[in-house]
């Protein structure tokens, strides 16, 4: 039953999560109706039981059972013969628990509601500052921080503040303000969080945001480097939280910024180099050193970093802007056939994905086809003659889609479970009046043979991901038909909100859907425009080096003229002036035998 009830409430907050927390969990009353059915074990309710079971839930959320764990919380925090215990300290840390492991499990309406519970008892409560820090971060995580602001500040009205929450406040509002655009209140608000709260690393890296739109280059060096350690092995002069290591790689590649915008190439070189090989920043630092190296005029150094960046990250969207700057770095090293070749190379290799897009852009189902793909692509290498698969792997997907994916893959998961749920209660309800079997049973042999033939779409599915949708709820809707929910009967009201929640995942996948279709056509627009710019600038590379070229025999000629010889002329002049008429030159290739050097000994 907990698995049950916990998949209801999960499900029931990922569908609230767009809308203020509700009062109440419905799993209160399953619960309870449970204990007056006498379903439940009938063990007494003591303060040694509450522990006992706290500590179990507890580690069950240190292993990353947050499912387990909240499942088992349910039960202490929402069944009715605990409810004496409300005011105790175990039974709040027990709420505070639950709330992070819904906040875990994704289920973040939820975890809202419980930690608001605790935080609704005031700031003299023994858990109001913890659940106040997991409020903080909920908003950071789902980017609300407008309303869980608002939210924060009816909390307690007039009652003192923590000074750790009320810095976490303003590391909120400076977040507000920056999305808002208003960099000045912005930068007043992070300035007023201090090194003491472990959002400062946070604060300093925005502050050197705020800096460099101002174009503030000083200021901005300044905050950035705030964020790194003065060397290895030093302690930090501020607190810091699990976001730290993250920021700073953020602001090594923000230093290397700032300074290729003032033209100091070898400062950005140290904050590029600076990167370290395990991070997730490596693939941007590279692209960027490269350009920042080729723009100073050192080419073996802009070389290394592309092979580096080629030899890591082959599948990345950079690689075609890579290839291109190899050809220009050809060119600059007076290989003006391999600059050639390697600018036709780019064309050729890209051509039909240039069409692709090309077609993508005017073509709404083939959008659409190419974005359920990407939401299922898995990361495998891309097979041989795989068009769509290179247009995806070119594709420059921002934050938006990251959160896009993760949230559709949730509502995805949760629409299963809801399914799942609604037969759970379906069948309980037969087996209480002694009809377990009839739960398995397809009410005609047409609706049976009915879902036979819709479950043999979904292999076919992969063949054509567009679709997948459809399929989906037609096999939701075939389901009911074969086995259809029965309005009478234990648990009819359960199967009645199941089956209603079921209708609402339907329709926000569809709404999801057709969000992501509409960020998929950015990103299609964005490559069309890339692939259009490199196929011009291969042109440009042709022509330097049709005129290097030229310009390079123009002075050889020149010196011939003047009776001057080039170094490469000279040596191949020298070595062929040596031989005699009945001589054949024999190239060096790395030792003398004896029968060709006469003086070997």
């Amino acid at each position: 039953m907990s698995g049950v009830a916990l998949s209801l409430s999960l499900l029931t907050g990922v569908i609230g999560a767009t809308a203020a927390a509700p009062e109440a969990d419905p799993l209160a009353g399953y619960l309870a109706a449970l204990e007056r059915s006498g379903r439940l074990p009938q063990e007494p309710p003591t303060l040694e039981t509450l522990r006992e079971r706290l500590a179990v839930a507890e580690e069950q959320l240190v292993r990353g059972d947050s499912r387990s764990s909240a499942a088992g919380l349910f039960a202490l925090v929402e069944a009715p013969r605990f409810s004496s215990f409300r005011d105790s300290v175990p039974f709040q840390n027990a709420e505070l628990t639950l709330a992070r492991a819904l906040f875990r499990g994704g289920a973040h309406a939820s975890a809202e509601r419980y930690l608001l519970r605790v935080l609704g008892r005031g700031p003299q409560g023994p858990y109001w500052v913890a659940a106040h820090r997991a409020l903080v971060d909920l908003a950071i995580e789902i980017r609300d921080h407008d309303r869980l602001l608002g939210v924060m500040e009816s909390l307690a009205s007039g009652a003192a503040v923590p000074a750790d929450s009320a810095w976490e406040r303003d590391y909120l509002r400076g977040r507000r303000a920056y999305a808002a655009g208003d960099l000045a209140a912005a930068a007043e608000a992070f300035a007023r969080v201090p090194r003491t709260c472990r959002f400062y690393p946070g604060a300093a890296y925005f502050r050197g945001l705020i800096a460099t739109r101002r174009r503030a280059f000083g200021d901005a060096r300044g905050a950035f480097c705030e964020i790194l350690p003065r060397k290895d092995g030093d302690s930090l002069a501020f607190n810091v939280d699990g976001r730290y290591y993250m920021l700073q790689d953020l602001a090594r590649l923000a230093l290397g910024r700032v300074e290729h915008e003032q033209d100091r190439y070898d400062a950005a070189y140290y904050f590029y180099f600076s990167v370290p090989e395990d991070s997730d920043r490596l693939a941007e630092a590279l692209f960027e050193a490269a350009f920042s190296m080729y723009e100073k005029g050192e080419p073996a150094a802009a070389q290394a970093f592309v092979d580096a960046f080629m030899r890591r990250f082959p599948d990345a969207p950079e690689r075609a802007e890579m290839t291109l700057l190899r050809a220009h770095l050809a060119v600059r090293s007076c290989d003006f056939n391999g600059a050639r070749t390697r600018a036709a190379d780019l064309v050729t290799s890209n051509a039909e994905v240039a069409k692709l897009v090309a077609r993508a852009v005017t073509d709404p189902a083939l959008a659409r086809r190419l974005g359920r793909r990407l939401v299922d692509r898995q990361g495998a290498p891309l097979a041989t003659g795989d068009t769509e698969g290179r247009l995806l792997s070119l594709l420059k997907l921002d934050a938006r889609f990251a959160t896009y994916l993760q949230t559709l893959r949730a509502v995805q998961g949760d629409l299963a479970e809801a399914v799942e749920t609604e037969q759970a209660w379906q069948a309980l309800g037969d087996a209480i009046e002694g009809r377990s079997t009839v739960y398995r049973t397809a009410v005609s042999p047409e609706a049976a043979q009915l879902l036979t033939d819709t479950e043999a779409l979904v292999p076919l599915l992969a063949d054509a991901p567009e679709l997948a949708p459809r399929v989906e709820a037609l096999l939701v809707e075939a389901t009911m038909l074969a086995h259809p929910p029965r309005d009478i009967g234990p648990y009819a009201a359960e199967r009645r909100e199941a089956r209603a929640l079921i209708d609402r995942l339907t329709s926000l996948r569809g709404a999801l859907l057709t969000a992501g279709d509409t960020l998929v056509v950015e990103s299609l627009h964005e490559l069309d425009a890339r692939l259009r710019s490199l196929f011009r600038q291969t042109r440009l590379v042709h022509i330097d080096a049709v005129v290097g070229r030229k310009k390079r025999l123009e002075i050889e000629i020149a010196n011939l003229r003047a009776g001057r010889l080039t170094g490469a002329l000279y040596a191949k002049l020298k070595g062929e002036g040596a031989l005699g008429d009945d001589e054949e030159y024999w190239p060096f290739e790395g030792e003398y035998w004896s029968d060709e050097y006469e003086n070997f000994r």
